[in-house]
């Protein structure tokens, strides 16, 4: 069998984006007001805690778990080729992803 401590990776893996977005901040990036940030989504309390981690606006995270549920990693493809025919020209995607292996990361795409 597989055992998964889910509270402990959600923790630790939340430390780890909250110190990414941090790092990239001291490094020029500002990530504070993107159009949408498109999350790898796993259910509504993992989308929160993603939120008050590095202080995002909800309304411009587009959901898609309730529609597909847990799909892992592809949440973020298919998030954004859903929410594609809404992206302008000149707007801001920041797409951020957390593995259970403990890693993170964070691309922004100008469309």
């Amino acid at each position: 069998g597989m055992n998964t401590d889910a509270e402990g990776l959600l923790k630790h893996g939340l430390e780890l984006v909250a110190q990414a977005w941090e790092q990239a901040h001291q490094d020029g990036w500002e990530w504070n007001d993107m159009t949408s940030y498109v999350t790898h989504q796993i259910s509504n309390a993992h989308t929160n805690a993603i939120i008050e981690a590095v202080g995002i606006e909800r309304d411009r995270i587009p959901l898609t778990f309730p529609k597909w549920g847990n799909v892992a990693a592809a949440a973020l493809p298919m998030t954004l080729a859903e929410c594609a025919p809404t992206y302008r020209e000149g707007d801001r995607i920041l797409c951020m992803g957390v593995g259970s292996g403990l890693n993170t990361a964070l691309l922004e795409i100008q469309w």
